[in-house]
């Protein structure tokens, strides 16, 4: 019988056997609870054959659970060490890409109907999320540092909201599915995490997204600022054009980037129209 790999001691004896240490430049903190891990697995709802693509699968207790359920796990992993164990441990049972995930085409990974699963780690989970939406999982479940779960569901008006908050209402329904405490992880990291499902849907704007990025990210880039003096030094706009703009998309001129629905900001996306295309090519430092 295989060893739980949710069990501290289980954990420990592997990583002693590896000669290696938890590395927190990549925010390794291995799961360490079966009833956290078991929700996270059911929130797949998986079916035999199902194609499962795990982000950062560590030692492994996630994808144990996926493959116990049968599920084609396809797993991304940086750490060579933890990628050797992977490889000992799974065998064919598991596909393993030994890569940076943030380099990696998640959407030729997944196929048409594949799903989703990681544990992502905060210095990179922004951009991690952003390219989990783009690839459009039939279902995901992510663990993720509270902070950027609660800017996901950050609703109109909430300082917590930007960019990604809109991409994420663009792509897919936001659901809490689980808690998890320090105690749940060895080594405990210092800050709390949630897990959430990701479901997605049909964007309720008809604009594509690179025609609303443009916008969204001018808003959040000056979100201090009012959107009539966003427009006016993001898209270099005259005052006069800046408020017909916000005129005609019905948005009051005082207000700021966060308070706007997503569906405001198709309205002003669309006003704006080849206005925004030069800017669309040269985003540079700007949010998603």
């Amino acid at each position: 019988m295989e060893p739980k790999l949710t069990s501290p001691s289980v954990v420990r004896e592997l990583l002693a056997g590896l000669g290696a240490q938890p590395l927190k430049r990549l925010g390794q903190n291995f799961l360490v609870d079966y009833n956290l891990r078991e929700r996270i697995v059911a929130g797949l709802e998986i079916v035999p054959g199902d194609r499962v693509v795990e982000i950062g699968p560590g030692l492994g207790a996630i994808t144990q659970g996926l493959i116990e359920r049968g599920g084609d796990v396809h797993a991304i992993e940086i750490d060579r060490a933890l990628a050797a164990h992977l490889r000992a441990f799974f065998g064919p049972r598991l596909h393993l890409c030994e890569a940076d995930a943030l380099t990696v085409d998640i959407g030729s990974l997944l196929g048409p109907s594949g799903k989703l699963v990681g544990n992502l780690p905060y210095y990179i989970s922004t951009a991690l999320v952003a390219a989990v939406l783009a690839a459009r999982p039939a279902l995901a479940v992510l663990m993720l540092q509270s902070e950027v779960a609660d800017r996901l569901k950050a609703p109109p008006g909430s300082s917590e909201r930007g960019a990604l908050t809109l991409l994420r209402e663009y792509a897919a329904d936001v659901e809490p599915w689980a808690r998890a405490n320090p105690a749940q992880f060895y080594p405990p990291p210092k800050v709390s995490s949630q897990v959430i499902r990701l479901v997605p849907h049909v964007p309720p704007v008809a604009l594509a997204w690179s025609a609303l990025r443009p916008v969204v990210a001018v808003a959040f880039r000056y979100r201090r600022k009012t959107l009539a003096r966003a427009l006016r030094e993001g898209f270099g706009l005259a005052p006069a054009e800046a408020a017909a703009a916000l005129e005609k998309a019905s948005i009051d001129p005082q207000r700021r980037g966060e308070t706007l629905t997503l569906i405001e900001f198709g309205r002003l996306a669309a006003g704006l129209g080849e206005r925004t295309e030069a800017l669309a090519g040269d985003l540079g430092d700007a949010p998603i």
